[in-house]
């Protein structure tokens, strides 16, 4: 039926619930899953704002480099947590860390004969009536590959 899951994680509370229901996914089909973390663009810029590199004119590319690596050991960090979930449930998981417009690695990621598990909501809220802007922009984005998406519960601990 699917060759893998792919499971999108910002991280968030709110993301670790489609997290949760994709290994579920990929324990029930019998098929190993792929988590994936995006560092993107707009996340390295507003750390920078945040840490002020304006200051450091020239030295700004070391800036925008760290920053960069601050969010790779984050995305470490939170796929660490889907491993140890995965782990437990005996899913066999790998793990990949991608830069770019988040919409665009998730589908790139994903095979025609995979299935992405993706919250309705991420980090961002519910900015959307209906979807968080990423997962609207991924279902849009992908041609044959199914995505399930998993109604975020902004009541669970």
């Amino acid at each position: 039926m699917y060759e893998k899951v792919v499971i999108p994680t910002d991280g968030s509370d709110i993301s670790f619930q489609g997290v949760k229901e994709g290994l579920r996914a990929a324990k029930a089909f019998g098929i190993p899953a792929l988590a994936i973390y995006v560092i993107t663009p707009s996340a390295v810029s507003e750390l920078g704002m945040r840490h002020g590199y304006q200051e450091y004119g020239s030295d700004m590319t070391d800036m925008v480099q760290m920053l960069r690596e601050q969010q790779k050991k984050r995305g470490e960090k939170i796929l660490s947590k889907v491993k140890e979930k995965a782990d437990e449930m005996g899913v066999k998981l790998e793990m990949e860390i991608k830069e770019g417009p988040p919409n665009k690695e998730i589908v790139e990621i994903a095979g025609d004969d995979d299935i992405i598990y993706i919250c309705s909501h991420g980090r961002s809220g519910i900015k959307s009536l209906f979807l968080g802007s990423t997962t609207e922009r991924v279902i849009k984005r992908t041609k044959k590959t199914t995505v399930a998406v998993v109604k975020a519960n902004t009541n669970e601990d």
